[in-house]
């Protein structure tokens, strides 16, 4: 017998289709890709009948390819890593006479311009200070417009609220006392920045929804303290 020709074997396969559909089957190729030829020429070119596309599992990535991070870094995060791992030997002086130095370091760091004298870290330290700040009252007006909150922590979040408020007011007036080398204004101004914050604390103490802005008030006193011990620097 002569094998099949191009011809026969397009009628044939016509032929196979029209009976498996009048069969009611479906016949898709296996993952969307084209049947493989069979080395005879007796091989009907149709596959066997599989399982419709909506009903073929999900196929996971391999093994070997590594997911992509749930937490992504910002990029100012890696800035502030990468500086602080090479911290100027000058600010890393200053910072050593504060009480929380690697909280002096990782806040200055970033805001650094060159200038590492006690008058401009002091001043860079005030600055990182009010945008940490910043960052809190965003947080206090975001936590009170939650949907569902209780009326008693609304009053209690929207009281940290003006206390921050008041912590920039303190912050404006010690970088103006700074410009005069006012050291009695600066030093009174900043110590009414951490009375704010702990102010905030005891409004908090026993709320439930205190743990965010408490982590606050920790950073930002110890930011404001590393500000008063950069201060009594300046001669």
């Amino acid at each position: 017998m002569e094998p099949l020709n191009h011809h026969t074997l397009l009628i044939f396969s016509i032929f196979s289709l029209i009976t498996f559909n009048s069969a009611n089957a479906i016949c898709v190729p296996i993952n969307g890709t084209k049947p493989t030829a069979s080395p005879s020429p007796y091989a009907s070119p149709i596959s066997q009948p599989v399982a419709a596309p909506e009903s073929v599992p999900f196929h996971l990535p391999a093994s070997n390819q590594k997911p992509k991070s749930l937490f992504p870094i910002f990029p100012s995060l890696m800035k502030a890593v990468s500086q602080s791992s090479h911290t100027d030997p000058s600010l890393k002086k200053i910072c050593a006479a504060t009480d929380f130095p690697e909280v002096c370091i990782s806040s200055i760091t970033p805001l650094l311009n060159g200038k590492t004298d006690p008058i401009s870290v002091v001043e860079l330290a005030i600055k990182a200070a009010t945008e940490h700040t910043q960052v809190a009252v965003a947080a206090a007006t975001k936590i009170a417009a939650s949907p569902g909150i209780a009326p008693d922590i609304a009053s209690t979040i929207s009281d940290c609220k003006d206390s921050y408020d008041d912590a920039l007011d303190n912050f404006q007036k010690a970088l103006e006392a700074l410009s005069s080398r006012d050291v009695g204004t600066m030093n009174s101004m900043l110590s009414a920045a951490i009375t704010d914050f702990s102010d905030n604390d005891d409004f908090l103490a026993g709320k439930a929804s205190s743990p965010v802005l408490l982590e606050f008030n920790a950073k930002l006193s110890k930011m404001t303290s590393n500000c008063l011990a950069i201060v009594s620097l300046i001669k």
